[in-house]
């Protein structure tokens, strides 16, 4: 009985302990050397230049006093000088690691071909049999590149010292996530919810400087931290079944340092919309019971916005769309915005992909076609695919659909659109367009969709038209909103994804999942 409790115990340490353990696997008084070759350069052009660059921050950021030494440069050449090898491999260096007693090898390559620039670097254990640290990455320019292998030495610190490496970033993923210029990173899954994400958006909603991740359903709000590694509920904000959520956006747009929580809601066949703030420790609604649409416009020029359009007397989106305009202590009706006539404000944006300078609308239709329209609504160009469809819709009984005889018409059914967002994610000047493509299992007609896989596209403009610049993996179910912001609070935006796997169409009742896939 003893021994089994001991045992018992023991089982319960590791549990409760891992970081711990992992981290005393390493001997705290031994001094690792490690070797840096000189990286192999594929180009027509001479960029000597940055292999002696990448020695420089190599050599700089993986030193630690006490802990992990640099071997001197000038031994490596000289090593290299007498093994004298036909290619640089893998082999050839743990050779030259054990003629300079190293415990680690640092190899690599530079490729150029046109304008990108790609980087594969290696971390290799000389004194033990265990798997190498890799890094790949290719970027348009150098600089992305350098910054890489900054990651990366800071990542052969950790990987040496036995603590963690920083996750998703160079090591290799688990689940291939994104796929572009033939490099593939990882997404990871969050927990699952019981019920159907209808929105997500991301924003520092309890002014702490980090951003926290907030999530919608029918009538309640979720917001969670989020480490990098797990969701940790912050608070939950009940509103009623009465409330039927459309959409979310969280968004410092009265500039006070606190992201808004703006939320659209149907209450039967009225608009209940409302904007929360957090003041002295709770959330409490600056805006309640609104009959406006609302929704967070990325303006190219004026930033973060918030427009508001009315519902028509037929309970349909209609009418101009309006800027609102913070007047001390409440949002107020201002300008109209410049978009199109007959223009609804989901799934719309003003859009400058073509170039910088020109200001053009993109918008889903109501068949799900992604249009680029001029300001005074001249068609420029539209999508063969369909993209931004999804399952989010109200029920209206004052729109008549003349179909049905008086009497016995079904409910109106009004679907919202999903976001489009505008980026320049590679930093290369030119914006790209991030929508949703849910697909359709078409055996379910028109009125009760249904979808059987997703997938986020990222589009550029060549040749005047949108083409594919990458695309996530497709996932099962559909992807009900996304976001593209520093999620982790890690320096970098990650795209953040709600996937819904509804187990019944008819009955609306699902699970989700939260996706978070590492960009480039």
């Amino acid at each position: 009985m003893k021994i089994k409790l001991m045992s018992i115990l023991l089982l319960l340490s590791l549990l409760i302990f891992p970081l711990q353990s992992n981290t005393q696997t390493r001997d705290p008084s031994r001094v690792y050397k490690v070797a840096i070759l000189p990286f192999m350069i594929f180009s027509q052009e001479n960029l000597d230049y940055l292999r002696e660059g990448i020695y420089e921050i190599l050599s700089t950021r993986i030193m630690v006093e006490g802990r992990i030494e640099v071997i001197e440069r000038n031994l490596v050449e000289q090593a290299l000088y007498e093994e004298r090898p036909v290619r640089l491999d893998e082999a050839v260096a743990q050779k030259i690691g054990m003629r300079v007693g190293a415990d680690y090898i640092v190899l690599g390559s530079i490729t150029k071909v046109g304008n990108y620039i790609s980087l594969d670097a290696r971390l290799i254990n000389i004194t033990e049999e265990k798997p190498p640290l890799s890094v790949y990455t290719q970027h348009k320019g150098i600089d992305d590149v350098m910054l890489k292998i900054g990651d990366f030495a800071q990542d052969i610190g950790y990987k040496i010292l036995g603590r963690r490496v920083m996750t998703g970033r160079l090591a290799e993923p688990r689940q291939p996530g994104i796929t572009y210029l033939g490099k593939e990173t990882g997404y990871k899954r969050s927990q699952t919810f019981n019920f159907e994400i209808k929105g997500l958006d991301i924003g520092d909603v309890d002014g702490d400087k980090k951003n926290e991740l907030v999530l919608i359903d029918n009538h309640n709000i979720y917001i969670f931290k989020y480490d990098g590694e797990k969701m940790k509920l912050f608070q939950k904000i009940e509103t009623g079944y009465e409330h039927n959520f459309l959409t979310l956006d969280v968004a410092d747009v009265n500039r006070n340092g606190f992201a808004e929580i703006i939320v659209t809601s149907v209450v039967e066949d009225n608009l209940r919309s409302f904007i929360l703030e957090y003041e002295e420790g709770k959330f409490r609604k600056i805006t309640e019971k609104s009959n406006w649409f609302f929704r967070v416009l990325e303006h190219p020029k004026e930033g973060l916005v918030l427009m508001g359009q009315r519902m028509s007397p037929e309970a349909v989106i209609e009418g101009p769309i309006y800027k609102f305009v913070w007047k001390k202590k409440s949002f107020e009706k201002g300008p109209k915005l410049p978009f199109p006539k007959e223009s609804t404000i989901f799934g719309i944006t003003f859009a400058n992909i073509r170039n910088k300078d020109t200001m053009d609308v993109l918008v889903i239709d109501e068949f799900d076609r992604l249009r680029l329209l001029s300001l005074d609504g001249k068609q420029i160009w539209f999508s063969r695919d369909r993209f931004g469809g999804t399952n989010n819709s109200y029920d209206t009984r004052k729109k008549k659909d003349i179909a049905f005889r008086p009497g016995a018409e079904p409910p109106w059914r009004v679907y919202i659109p999903g976001r489009i967002l505008i980026r320049d994610l590679d930093g290369d000047g030119q914006n790209e367009v991030i929508i949703n493509k849910n697909h359709r299992d078409w055996r379910i007609f028109d009125k009760v969709r249904s979808f059987d896989k997703a997938e986020v596209y990222n589009l550029i403009w060549e040749e005047n038209a949108l083409i594919t610049n990458w695309k996530t993996r497709d996932v099962e179910g559909y992807f009900s909103d996304f976001q593209v912001k520093d999620v982790d609070n890690d320096g970098e935006p990650e795209l953040v994804v709600s996937v819904v796997n509804t187990e019944s169409m008819l009955s609306r009742k699902g699970t989700s999942n939260v996706l978070f896939f590492k960009l480039f």
